[in-house]
């Protein structure tokens, strides 16, 4: 139980630290997160390809395809690296984490052009109450955003 409440623990973020920088996370390097980055991206382009050819949607979702390519990127930096950073470093982790997973839950309202209300409703939630904190607790555990750019790629 220590050893849990200690890989819990989060220390505060220092005034003018980044989160948009590449760290050393659980011994892999910088290079290999920015690679998996990449790989991911690639991998999700080649997987969605033909699908998009053939019916006009990825994943299911109807639009561009480069929509569902960039959103684990810029809704990460946006929600993690900045929003969740710039309210680390003035309270609590715990209430930075709670508001920006709250945000991004919200944030979803934008799939309500092509999601039915229950559907919807369950994925604000998850992003909410769910995935949003498991990504800011590993942001800030990490004092980086590119492992949550991953999880949030394995994710989709």
């Amino acid at each position: 139980m220590k050893r849990l409440r200690a890989l819990a623990r989060l220390a505060p973020v220092e005034p003018g630290a980044s989160l948009f920088e590449f760290r050393r996370v659980a011994g892999v390097p910088p290079w290999a997160q920015a690679s998996a980055v990449v790989a991911l991206w690639v991998t999700l382009v080649l997987a969605t390809h033909h699908e998009y050819r053939a019916k006009g949607t990825v994943l299911g979702y109807p639009g561009p395809a480069t929509l569902i390519l960039f959103v684990p990127i810029f809704e990460e930096l946006i929600f993690r690296g900045w929003m969740l950073g710039a309210l680390a470093r003035r309270r609590s982790s715990a209430f930075a984490i709670a508001v920006s997973s709250l945000l991004f839950g919200l944030w979803h309202l934008k799939n309500i052009y092509w999601m039915e209300t229950g559907a919807l409703l369950g994925q604000m939630a998850y992003a909410g109450l769910m995935f949003g904190p498991l990504a800011g607790w590993l942001t800030l555990k990490c004092r980086s955003v590119w492992p949550a750019v991953i999880l949030h790629f394995v994710n989709n």
